[in-house]
């Protein structure tokens, strides 16, 4: 991206203007880009769009023009917020001011170096990147004038610079033009009027310089009230008495005490205090991928870069970027061989360090004499820039704040190389290589560990040296400090730090030695930031989950979604935070485990127990809401009473991302329905409890996370029992006997389901009842009990369609049509499933729809209409995804029931073998025996394959028993009878099939 303020402000994203949006959009940023890689405060953002009388809600109306720049730039981590603030990340190579002030640098480098021809040509490159005034219509915003009015004063001091080499290069005829223009738009520069009689003056007219001479005197005077400077007067006289003046014939002309000293630095070889890197460590293990990563960009790739070759190494504190540039440094010293400047920067202290002061060790260790150090911080990068331009310096700069305190520092040749450390994402470092570090790998971990102890643990088991690893979180600075523990206390054994580090509560304090501390690496980022962020932080240790999205956060802090959304950037640039994913194009946010250990702490230190509390009810509730929202967009409504409180359910949904299937996206929560149970539970609060529980059940029953399932109703129904919660123990009843119906446990189903509906009545809860009365006839349709579930499924649809509960009536219906199919009575059957499909659609009840599109292609199966079948089936592909889990064994299975009909025998056996691996890979023992009857079809097989199939079909048989489906038994016993009588064995067929009829006989 390239952004121009050298003229009317511009951005092009690959060569293509964007459109920056409303007029207050593009005065936002200018004053940003007027402090490139530095945080503009929020006031000051106020005071530029609004002057100094800003709305009563500036802060957040800046939020929002912010939120609006984000997405007119397409890259939202451009701007972030620091501090009070916000920082646009810009590289120097996508700013046109950046790369004119590197230009000139290099420029003057070079006539510092006596190569006016390259200096000349660098200058013309400068000022060829301006095209008009700088900030061009926005000059007179607040804040952003004195920008504006430097660039310009340095633009023509540039052009004085460039016609100074021109006139060393002869070119002073060349010149007139530009220096008689030059001088009516700047008539009070004295220099450019010197520069036009001298340029008169070798051109042989005399006349008209000394004429020029008296028509400045004559300006001067007018509108200044003053005569010409002395340097001024000196010329004049040397033309008045046609002294000889050096040309580019007859000499060069003075060379500055700048360009002197350059020269006398450049002659010395370079001295000892240039190599200022620390010792590296003698044990230092892992990191190798990167440690290469650094040694390409500055070894191997270094012909590429036309400037410094930079590498920053970003990550939390702790995570050993100081151990990786120092070692990477060290490597890389053949490479630079005039010499390795360190420096640290103190980007986490209160007081981070001056680069003007870094600066001035670096020039004196590069041989430039104290007294000759320049107190101004501008010529010392000029100086510092001059001398390195033609020099093979490496240059580490550690801990570094933000890329405003690592301008002045970097070098502008292409011949230096630069690594950066900090705990910052550094965005704005052009053309940089970034390195994210994160924790190691268990295997590097444990070489680390092994490195850091000589033979201390050579008698460990690995168990034990896991165990260790785990409890440092794989972080190198808790493991280095585990090392030492270990070899500062010959009686510790390993077992011994296991057992100490094992207690949460314990673990920072057990991970010091000396002045190694964990706690004060996190601490040093924590207390780094705004009230708010750390606020947010420490809340967020709270929770259990192990990643969470923006509503979460937001809910902590009982927030607003954007400055939420700022606050998490916030902690994500100092790495207190980290991005674990983003599914469905929205980020999750999660902690390294020991930093949320961190977090607990100075949540426990910092907030009061009650507020505490609050934080994660919030977040429960907002959870809750969560669980609303995708339960009606699965079901088309909401299921059951709800009464536990929710958070700002409105801020939940409009951080939500549309057109995702609901259960994709509660799965993303499946864990943090699991933690939040439990924290609901720790915290006494049994209405939230409970209805977190039954809000996964949705999300358990599709994908079939049945150990979640348990585990979540354990512990709201212990809950619910301590306090005396009718309501809630009849609500998980209802849901256990899904889990139990899942599991194809029909029996202890109804049993569960009967027990909520006896509770229910009890406390006169009438739409609990219903509900409950509409999972009957699920229980009844396996038990063979068809006429029961009949009337059950109507009773449940009238009352609930009366009630307005129109997804729990056609809930139970859809059993009314599969009673008529297994009574064999399929154009009932199909009457009843076309009149569901029908309703749910217009209530967008799309698991239905595809439950029921599956069962109504087996009905057009039963009525031998194939080409109803085989759309049923088209239609069925179409509903994969709300489906969940189970998606593929109703499709394949489907598709092989049809092709089975059509005696497409191949494709059917092939799509049936299929549905029975799936039923297999599931668990699911119905499924198992339903697509087993079919595969077992006599059609599919002659003699000899028959008496290899009946042991798939004994076993189909076995599995029918054993769930006690007789509907399901009677068609096993059936296809196993015809295999027999393809093997030749009559007796064994007429038993089967004898028994098949007595089965059948008993379904009613």
């Amino acid at each position: 991206m390239d952004f121009g303020v050298l003229g009317p402000l511009s951005v092009r994203c690959a060569g293509v203007p964007l459109e920056l949006g409303t007029p207050k959009a593009r005065v936002l940023l200018a004053v940003l880009l007027g402090r490139p890689g530095r945080p503009v405060a929020s006031d000051t953002l106020a005071e530029a769009l609004w002057g100094e009388a800003p709305p009563k809600s500036a802060a957040k109306n800046v939020q929002t023009y912010v939120s609006r720049l984000r997405l007119c730039l397409g890259e939202p981590e451009r701007i972030t917020r620091q501090g009070s603030g916000y920082l646009l990340r810009t590289g120097r190579d996508e700013l046109d001011a950046a790369r004119f002030e590197d230009l000139v640098g290099a420029a003057r480098a070079a006539v510092a170096a006596g190569d006016p021809d390259r200096a000349n040509r660098l200058f013309d490159e400068a000022l060829g990147l301006w095209r008009g005034p700088a900030f061009a219509g926005f000059a007179d915003v607040l804040g952003l004038a004195p920008e504006a009015a430097r660039l310009d004063e340095l633009r023509v001091g540039v052009q004085e610079e460039r016609i100074d080499v021109g006139m060393r290069l002869g070119r002073h005829r060349e010149l007139l033009g530009e220096l008689t223009a030059l001088t009516m738009r700047h008539p009070l520069r004295e220099r450019l009027w010197g520069q036009l009689m001298l340029a008169l003056h070798r051109c042989g007219r005399r006349a008209d310089a000394l004429e020029t001479y008296l028509q400045v005197r004559s300006v001067l005077s007018e509108e200044a009230g003053l005569e010409p400077g002395r340097s001024l007067q000196d010329l004049h006289r040397t033309i008045l008495g046609n002294e000889q003046m050096p040309t580019s014939e007859s000499g060069p002309a003075p060379v500055s005490p700048e360009a002197q000293l350059l020269a006398a630095v450049r002659e010395r070889r370079t001295t000892d205090s240039a190599r200022m890197l620390p010792p590296a460590l003698a044990d230092f293990s892992g990191q190798h991928a990167e440690l290469e990563q650094i040694e390409r960009v500055l070894r191997d790739d270094r012909a590429a870069h036309a400037s410094a070759a930079v590498v920053a190494v970003s990550g939390p504190g702790g995570i050993g970027k100081t151990a990786l540039a120092v070692q990477a440094a060290h490597r890389l010293r053949s490479a630079y061989p005039d010499g390795q400047l360190f420096a640290v920067l103190d980007g986490v202290r209160s007081q981070p360090a001056d680069p003007a002061a870094i600066l001035g060790r670096f020039l004196r260790a590069l041989g430039v004499p104290a007294t000759a150090v320049p107190d101004d911080a501008d010529e010392r990068t000029s100086l510092y820039r001059g001398i390195l331009a033609e020099r093979r310096v490496l240059v580490v700069l550690d801990d570094a704040l933000d890329e405003a305190q690592l301008a002045p520092l970097m070098p502008a040749g292409g011949t230096c190389g630069v690594i950066v450390t900090g705990r910052v994402r550094l965005g704005g470092l052009g053309g940089a290589h970034r390195i994210e570090l994160r924790v190691m790998s268990e295997d590097d971990s444990l070489a680390m560990l092994r490195a850091g102890t000589a033979d201390r643990l050579d008698s460990a088991s690995r168990e034990e040296l896991s165990d260790l690893v785990r409890l440092c979180a794989r972080l190198p600075l808790a493991l280095r400090i585990v090392g030492a523990l270990l070899l500062s206390r010959p009686h510790w054994g390993p077992a011994d730090l296991v057992s100490r580090l094992a207690d949460a509560q314990r673990r920072l304090d057990m991970l010091r030695y000396r002045d190694l501390e964990v706690r004060t690496s996190f601490g040093l980022s924590y207390e780094g930031l705004r009230p708010e962020a750390r606020r947010l932080f420490r809340l967020l240790g709270l929770l259990e989950a192990p990643d969470f999205p923006l509503w979460a956060a937001a809910a902590a802090v009982d927030g607003e979604l954007l400055p939420t959304q700022d606050l998490l950037d916030e902690l994500i640039d100092v790495h207190l935070l980290e991005v674990t994913g983003t599914p469905n194009g929205q980020a999750r946010y999660g902690f390294h485990d020991l930093i949320r250990v961190y977090a607990r702490e100075c949540a426990e230190a910092e907030e009061e127990a009650t507020a505490r509390d609050e934080s994660v009810v919030r977040v429960l509730g907002a959870l809750l809401a969560f669980t609303d929202f995708t339960d009606r967009e699965h079901m088309g409504q909401n299921m059951f009473q709800r009464e536990a409180p929710r958070w700002r359910p409105e801020r939940v949904e409009a951080a939500l991302p549309r057109a995702v299937v609901p259960m994709r996206l509660l799965d993303l929560e499946r864990v943090s329905l699991v933690t939040g149970v439990r924290q609901a539970a720790a915290l006494g609060r049994d209405e939230l409890c409970w209805e977190l529980a039954v809000g996964g059940h949705a999300l358990f029953e599709v994908e079939r996370y049945f150990d979640e399932w348990q585990e979540c109703y354990d512990t709201a129904m212990r809950q619910a029992g301590i306090a005396g919660n009718v309501r809630g123990r009849a609500r998980l009843l209802v849901s256990m006997a899904g889990l139990l119906y899942t599991r194809r446990w029909y029996g202890p189903a109804e049993k569960s389901n009967s027990e909520a509906m006896i509770l229910f009545e009890q406390i006169g809860d009438h739409q609990g009842y219903l509900e409950a009365l509409s999972n009957a006839p699920f229980f009844l349709v396996p038990n063979g009990r068809l006429a029961e579930a009949i009337a059950t499924g109507r009773e449940a649809y009238e009352r609930l369609t009366a009630g307005g509960q129109a997804a729990a009536a056609l809930h139970a219906y859809s059993q009314v049509g599969l009673a008529h199919l297994q009574a064999g009575r399929p154009q009932a059957a199909a009457e009843v499933l076309g009149e569901i499909i029908d309703e749910a659609r217009k209530h967008r009840i799309l698991t239905l729809v595809a439950r029921d599109t599956y069962w109504l292609c087996q009905t057009q199966l039963a009525l031998g209409r194939l080409a109803e079948a085989a759309a049923a089936v088209s239609e069925l592909s179409g509903h994969m995804r709300d489906f969940g889990a189970s998606g593929p064994f109703y499709l394949a299975h489907a598709r092989g029931c049809v092709q089975l009909a059509c005696g497409e025998y191949a494709d059917a056996r092939r799509h049936l073998t299929e549905a029975v691996e799936v039923a297999r890979a599931l668990d699911d023992p119905m499924f198992e025996t339903r697509s087993l009857i079919d595969l077992l079809d006599p059609r599919l097989y002659d003699g000899h394959e028959a008496r290899a199939a009946i042991g798939q079909g004994e076993h189909a048989v076995e599995v029918a028993r054993r769930i006690d489906y007789p509907y399901l038994l009677a068609g096993a016993l059936e296809q196993l009878a015809g295999l027999h009588a393809l093997a030749g064995d009559g007796t064994g067929a007429a038993n089967l099939a004898a028994e098949a009829a007595t089965v059948r006989a008993d379904i009613r």
